[in-house]
């Protein structure tokens, strides 16, 4: 079996993307970010790979990253066994990826321990095929096998958040511990995992001081949404808009939420549900994806086309002229359109 070696591209992005662990799973891509296109690398690269392979299983994928005095780019972490789809995937609004690993298993190396690999040729592209038979295929296997540094990778279960004594008591003061913590979130200011963990753990003890606000719910989905705790989710969105129904931010949570669920086209009709309410033409926008993600084009076109502020969607990457050509979902969280995060005080 060949391993895959992976160019990351903003080394930034490993603790929220490529090392997150979204309900047990992590997920990478083998082609850029800032590209648009669904097919993400060429299995024919496999010797086993066919014109139809849509995937490959048990693949040891080895991330590299550019060193600030190295000439070889890093190793910074790796899955050993994982399954290389040729399309993306997209399992939430924030989180693509046609790499498919086991969070369990994922080794993130500290920065300060990365070493150099020579001998890497990605000729223009950001990932590289090392069959069995080519002689770097055991020099890396090795140096794999034998790594014997810290693991920096978060599992989601090993996070014990605990809540000041306060916030624990006090619903006002867990609900801004919640708004803060969110707000982290929406900035795409966040460090790791831990931090939606907190967010979790405090929104779960504000339902508990609190069931008839509906914040206490909005928090709650948001944090389930982050980790894939995806019907958890959509019960506490579900009672957030038996308290509010008409709230813009909430109708836009759910859409998120039926995403995950694989429900694009009724994620739509939610999302329209928020742009009624609100105006926001970032609802809008977020409705025209879910048609694309649903393969609606055509509803798609319609939806983007009442979209008045043409350079928003130059800037969400969307150019009506070119919808021919699958557009995805966003990739990573440093997302524009806040709301759907809920970037309003509620």
């Amino acid at each position: 079996m060949a391993l895959l070696l992976v160019m990351i591209e903003d080394t930034a992005t490993l603790m929220m993307n490529e090392f997150f662990d979204y309900e047990g799973d992590c997920y990478a891509l083998s082609r850029s970010r800032m590209e648009t296109g669904e097919t993400a690398i060429d299995l024919q690269d496999f010797y086993e790979g066919t014109a139809r392979s849509q995937s490959i299983s048990g693949v040891p994928v080895i991330f590299l990253c550019s060193g600030q005095e190295e000439k070889d780019p890093l190793i910074c972490g790796w899955y050993p066994n994982a399954v290389v789809f040729a399309k993306v995937k997209r399992p939430s609004v924030f989180l693509e990826g046609n790499i498919l690993g086991r969070a369990a298993e994922a080794v993130l190396v500290p920065e300060n321990e990365r070493q150099p690999l020579g001998g890497v040729s990605l000729n223009g592209r950001l990932y590289e095929v090392v069959e069995e038979d080519d002689a770097r295929y055991g020099q890396i296997m090795v140096r794999i096998r034998d790594y014997r540094g810290k693991n920096a990778m978060i599992r989601a279960a090993s996070v014990h958040s605990t809540l000041p004594r306060e916030a624990a008591r006090d619903y006002e003061t867990c609900i801004g511990r919640c708004e803060y913590l969110a707000r982290s979130l929406m900035d795409d200011s966040c460090r790791d995992i831990t931090e939606i963990c907190a967010l979790y753990a405090a929104a779960s003890r504000a339902v508990v001081l609190n069931s008839k606000d509906a914040d206490g719910y909005y928090y709650l989905a948001m944090a389930c949404h982050q980790l894939g705790r995806v019907r958890e989710g959509m019960k506490a969105v579900n009672k957030a808009l038996a308290i509010e129904s008409e709230a813009a931010d909430l109708s836009a949570m759910k859409a998120n939420l039926l995403v995950s669920m694989g429900h694009a086209s009724e994620a739509a009709s939610y999302y329209h549900e928020a742009w009624l309410a609100d105006g926001d033409e970032d609802y809008l926008i977020m409705e025209g994806r879910a048609y694309m993600l649903a393969g609606r084009m055509d509803q798609a076109i319609i939806c983007l086309q009442q979209v008045e502020d043409k350079e928003s969607l130059t800037r969400a990457g969307i150019h009506l002229d070119e919808m021919e050509k699958r557009w995805p979902m966003v990739g990573v969280r440093g997302f524009p359109f806040g709301k759907l995060f809920g970037h309003k005080n509620r």
